[in-house]
């Protein structure tokens, strides 16, 4: 199960690059017209989640905005999520705690060794989830 979420996120990523053309390796200078739209575009469907998402997850987060004018997209929104070490309406006997999604979001990034931008990947969480604490011996108890 694991597995197919990692491949999901990475066909995201691939898609994205794939639709503006980003094949430089990050760091790498590259014109700000190269992949403007498709990278405002992305990050706007990893945070339009149907019907408040975020709010009705046991996880339940919201959403930081985070400005950076020396990069393209200049606005993200970031998942911060509400609760740290609890679930809600979940037993607590269970040990869970919430845990944020981090994907690493393709960005143009002013760049000074450059006369335009650089394309880097910049960490952004995009949700919370619900999973055992790392100290919990839930799986270990049952396994």
């Amino acid at each position: 199960m694991q597995q197919l979420q990692h491949l999901r996120l990475l066909l995201l990523c691939v898609l994205a690059l794939r639709q503006c053309l980003c094949v430089p390796l990050g760091g790498q200078c590259v014109d700000e017209s190269f992949c403007t739209s498709s990278l405002q575009e992305y990050h706007a469907q990893l945070v339009s989640l149907p019907n408040r998402l975020n709010e009705r997850s046991v996880a339940a987060w919201n959403y930081v905005e985070k400005i950076d004018l020396n990069r393209v997209p200049p606005v993200l929104y970031e998942a911060n999520c509400l609760e740290s070490h609890s679930c809600t309406g979940l037993d607590s006997t269970l040990r869970l705690e919430t845990i944020p999604i981090t994907l690493r979001m393709p960005v143009l990034r002013k760049n000074p060794r450059c006369t335009s931008f650089s394309l880097e990947f910049e960490p952004i969480n995009i949700a919370c989830i619900c999973a055992t604490s790392r100290q919990s011996g839930f799986l270990t108890d049952r396994f």
